[in-house]
């Protein structure tokens, strides 16, 4: 099977997902595709409701219900966002056409038995340890493994903001500062530093964290009495590099902070 994000380039005519088989898509539509069931029906469905899950048209559902009964109730959170993140976390592990395959199933993540053949479990776990609906939408709530090798089971789970779970990640260096390590992203939220690449940039240069955050404060905290070198060729009508030389030839005082050169200008 193709990679399930190149939709435009997708093809699955006549590829099976439980009862349906796919003819064709649908017109003028990206995602959409015309679905032949083995009940007889002919259904139009989105490509990412046969990945997730989708096995027909809707009759077996049906036979189910005729089978046990009305009181046969199935868990009804299909459409919900943890069941979408439930679903996510199987795929990882257990769906090799998944792109994230490589990273969990394939270096042998699982799901535990009590999870992976209950949903319910899995959302009653989650109830339990933080997870809050009314959240959707407005805010990020992400499973994390504690062990980045171990398993997705409740001894091994936790709730994690998006910054955690960055921290926790195989893919993540982290660096010392101050007897503690961080990541460049949590490196640059907890000192002020609103422009992360100057921190990636200096980090691939193998410069420290405490040599950074110096650097970054000198060229954000700059000392009065001092201007720009751009802003004062712009008084004096020149270009920056005019100024530079004047820097060179000692016609006007001037320094470096940072990166950036700058004009004394005595009070």
């Amino acid at each position: 099977m193709q990679h399930r994000n190149n939709y435009r380039d997708l093809d699955i005519t006549g590829e099976r997902f439980g009862r349906l088989v796919a003819l064709h898509k649908v017109e003028g539509k990206r995602t959409e595709w015309m679905f032949q069931c083995d009940c007889g029906n002919t259904v139009p469905l989105k490509y990412s409701r046969v990945l997730y899950g989708q096995l027909s048209c809707g009759c077996m559902i049906a036979e189910k219900r005729k089978q046990f009964g009305q009181s046969h109730v199935l868990h009804g959170a299909s459409n919900t966002k943890l069941y979408r993140k439930y679903r996510s976390i199987l795929d990882r592990c257990y769906r090799k056409d998944s792109w994230k395959y490589k990273r969990y199933g394939g270096r042998g993540i699982y799901v535990c038995d009590e999870w992976r053949n209950s949903f319910d479990s899995f959302k009653e776990w989650a109830y339990k340890t933080g997870y809050d609906p009314s959240l959707d939408g407005r805010t990020e709530q992400s499973i994390d493994r504690i062990d980045n090798d171990g398993p997705y089971s409740p001894e091994n789970c936790r709730w994690a903001t998006p910054a955690e779970q960055q921290k926790n990640r195989e893919c993540t260096k982290l660096y010392p500062f101050n007897g503690e390590m961080y990541s460049a992203s949590e490196f640059a939220d907890l000192f002020g530093i609103n422009c992360k690449s100057f921190v990636y940039r200096r980090l691939e240069k193998h410069q420290t964290l405490e040599y950074i955050l110096q650097d970054w404060n000198k060229i954000h905290n700059v000392p009065k009495g001092l201007i720009e070198v751009e802003d004062y060729a712009k008084e004096k009508g020149v270009t920056s590099a005019t100024v530079k030389c004047w820097i060179n030839d000692g016609k006007v005082p001037g320094e470096k902070v940072g990166r950036k050169w700058y004009i004394r200008q005595d009070p």
